[in-house]
């Protein structure tokens, strides 16, 4: 249990010190409009790093390159179907989340019962998603803005709470419950450990895995979806930004990427701290480049206390080290009596 909070209290207390590094340097980084904004980025993050979160229990080195096309394609089919009427939202909603759902299941089907590796089935996933939309709006020419009721959903608070983030709440809760107490998320994390004790045990580990593949979809088209809320309209690369930092998110936050563990509790910490810190380096105009460096060397620390954490590191150094340690000789070893 200790060590399954370690690391959600490191990020925690990561995020705090670089609000006070953020407080210090800039009066005002931790007010209440600038906390709330911080909390609107890192409740859409949270969503797509629960994609990768999942696919990546799953074992088989599973990724989701796919995730950025699939929001794209939520947010501007929802918007088609919306045409900014509040009556059309729902169905907007549920015409998002079936194609997610349905580009979802056909990489889980590619992944787990083809056989293809997921990195090339999921960025193939991507081309077909992405020259659909290209071609579906030049014919269509659909329109591609957001409801108010979905603007007032994503983009506004109640209460001095961004509605946003009281919807990703709800969904971590339900996430969270899902991955670690439900019996199909030990069944996630069995066939993501060991995939044939997985299956000797009774699990049919095609359909878990098809499953995860087809909520990841079902998820990055819902992120897609309230995007578009947020921001207003949906276009054309809505979701690509989500594709590395949602992978980046959910290693820091303690998913294997040789698979088998799906602590959400700990990508929900490690997208906060996330958001704080890009918070961080864009109020501290930090160029493009040293914004790229700090993430790659971020996310390589986190790797590496990882392999701290569960011994992969320390424990064979200090093996090489006791077997290289010569054994003392009586002949060498000092006389205490006559004070060495």
């Amino acid at each position: 249990m200790k060590t399954a909070l370690a690391r959600p209290l490191l990020l925690v207390g990561i995020a705090l010190l670089l609000l006070i590094v953020g407080q210090t340097a800039m009066p005002g980084f931790l007010s209440a409009g600038q906390i709330g904004n911080q909390l609107k980025i890192a409740a859409f993050l949270g969503i797509f790093g629960l994609c990768q979160t999942i696919v990546i229990a799953a074992g088989g080195q599973g990724l989701d390159l796919s995730v950025g096309a699939n929001a794209t394609l939520g947010g501007l089919l929802g918007a088609a179907i919306m045409h900014g009427s509040n009556g059309m939202t729902a169905p907007g909603l549920l015409a998002a989340l079936a194609a997610g759902l349905t580009t979802g299941t056909l990489n889980g089907v590619g992944i787990a019962v083809m056989r293809v590796p997921p990195l090339v089935a999921t960025l193939a996933m991507t081309s077909v998603v992405d020259g659909a939309v290209i071609a579906g709006v030049g014919m269509l020419h659909p329109s591609n803005a957001a409801s108010p009721a979905l603007v007032w959903m994503a983009g506004w608070s109640s209460a001095g709470m961004p509605n946003v983030v009281v919807i990703w709440a709800a969904l971590a809760a339900v996430a969270v419950w899902l991955l670690s107490a439900s019996a199909w998320g030990k069944r996630l994390e069995a066939t993501g450990a060991n995939p044939t004790a997985a299956l000797l045990s009774g699990t049919n580990t095609q359909a878990v895995r098809i499953t995860a593949y087809a909520l990841s979809g079902a998820l990055a088209a819902f992120g897609g979806f309230m995007l578009t809320g947020y921001v207003g309209q949906a276009f054309f690369g809505l979701g690509d930004p989500y594709i590395l930092t949602s992978i980046v998110v959910a290693t820091i936050g303690g998913a294997s990427l040789v698979g088998g563990r799906a602590p959400y509790f700990g990508v929900i910490c490690g997208a906060i701290m996330m958001t704080v810190l890009v918070s961080l380096l864009t109020a501290l105009t930090i160029g493009e480049a040293g914004r790229q460096i700090i993430f790659g060397a971020t996310l390589l620390a986190f790797l590496g206390l990882d392999r701290v954490l569960k011994g992969r590191l320390l424990g064979p150094l200090f093996g090489r080290l006791r077997r290289a340690a010569p054994l003392p000789t009586t002949a060498s070893a000092p006389d205490p009596s006559s004070g060495g």
